[in-house]
């Protein structure tokens, strides 16, 4: 694949041999070394040349270098090769376990019967907004398009990063609307306390400490006894599991511990009793029949929160109980940006988009509040 760079180069005056020299020194770019190799040339004596006219010689090297690499024939490389072989071992590999099993479904579902079989730098704009609108004339959610966007422009930004292209097509694209999203009924304080009531340990302090924390259902099951400050009331979520890995929480989240009470650190205390042998790399939440081994988010939801959910009428997913906390928490008047710190969001536009669910009773509230001021007027 050709590529065109803009380099001077750099002149300096070998004096450290018998005869001083002017040398000059630039990058000699190829498919193999995209990102260029240091190279070196003798421009001549500095009793014959000038500083200057070694300048304008090496201007002349590196004119014929690059004019070199331009007649070279252009390495074909598709989109496909290039998130097998670069992509997916560079970079998705080292994502969280649930971000990259989420990038891999989109590659292989969408992105790569698409674009796939495309040579890499003759993607434009348009193939990628006509997959948008292709996806969603197939009654794909936004949510789904979005995803898809978001994989793509990852894609092409990592390409960039490797110098085989300039420009990222996955931008400006134009997404369809947003599809309508009805307020979800929140379980009231009654109902989820009936939920805990019914639920048995470990899961029953396992639901109990997501909604008191609004941590992650994979922040709680990889919490290790160590990032607990018992003295000081703190929590801090370090390490999380993912179907059973464990793996680094997200950078803000690690930097900013959770507050708890003397009354959930009782709770967890009475919990660590129950261990009387752990250590402080053990985990908090580990699994009911096999205490060396993490337990999974699955496991968890179908053998404890989805039947004691059931049996007080209601569906409830481990994320479910993140939003019942972050609602719950602004229905009481606390500060948006408390409740993003809690949650552990990096934009508190999160928190307050996907996390709060509208009150109904707050927005009675503000229909009477504006009649009343017509009624006024």
């Amino acid at each position: 694949m050709s590529r065109s760079h803009s380099q001077t180069g750099h002149v300096r005056l070998r004096t450290d041999v018998s005869r001083p020299y002017w040398e000059g020194f630039f990058r000699q770019y190829s498919e193999a070394h995209p990102q260029g190799v240091l190279k070196s040339s003798n421009l001549g004596f500095k009793e014959e040349v000038t500083r200057k006219q070694a300048q304008s010689r090496l201007h002349k090297v590196i004119l014929q270098k690059e004019s070199e690499i331009v007649r070279q024939p252009r390495l074909v490389m598709t989109v496909k090769g290039y998130v097998e072989d670069h992509y997916i071992p560079e970079f998705v590999s080292k994502r969280k376990p649930s971000t990259r099993r989420a990038y891999l479904q989109i590659l292989k579902a969408h992105v790569l019967p698409a674009l796939g079989a495309m040579e890499f730098d003759q993607v434009t704009r348009r193939d990628v907004q006509l997959l948008i609108n292709r996806l969603h004339g197939q009654a794909k959610s936004r949510h789904t398009c979005d995803n898809v966007r978001t994989v793509i422009r990852s894609l092409f930004r990592q390409a960039i990063r490797d110098e085989y292209i300039t420009a990222n097509p996955a931008t400006l694209i134009q997404m369809p609307q947003a599809d309508p999203r009805m307020p979800r009924a929140v379980p009231s304080v009654e109902k989820m306390q009936a939920v805990l009531d019914s639920l048995e340990e470990p899961y029953r302090t396992l639901a109990w400490f997501v909604l008191v924390t609004g941590c992650r259902i994979g922040e709680a099951l990889g919490l290790k006894w160590g990032a607990i400050n018992f003295d000081d009331k703190l929590v801090w979520f370090l390490t999380a599991s993912y179907a059973g890995e464990e793996h680094l929480t997200k950078g803000h989240r690690s930097k900013k511990p959770l507050y708890l009470t003397e009354a959930e650190i009782s709770r967890l205390k009475q919990l660590k009793a129950l261990s009387p042998n752990s250590t402080e790399n053990d985990l908090v939440f580990a699994h009911p029949k096999h205490p060396d081994r993490p337990m999974t988010e699955q496991n968890a939801l179908r053998c404890g929160l989805q039947k004691a959910a059931a049996k007080t009428g209601i569906h409830l997913t481990w994320h479910q109980l993140r939003h019942w906390s972050g609602t719950m928490l602004y229905r009481a008047g606390v500060p948006i940006k408390v409740i993003q710190n809690r949650l552990g969001h990096s934009r508190w536009q999160t928190t307050a988009d996907w996390y709060i669910e509208s009150d109904r009773e707050g927005e009675r509230e503000a229909a009477n509040v504006a009649s009343r001021l017509l009624e006024a007027g």
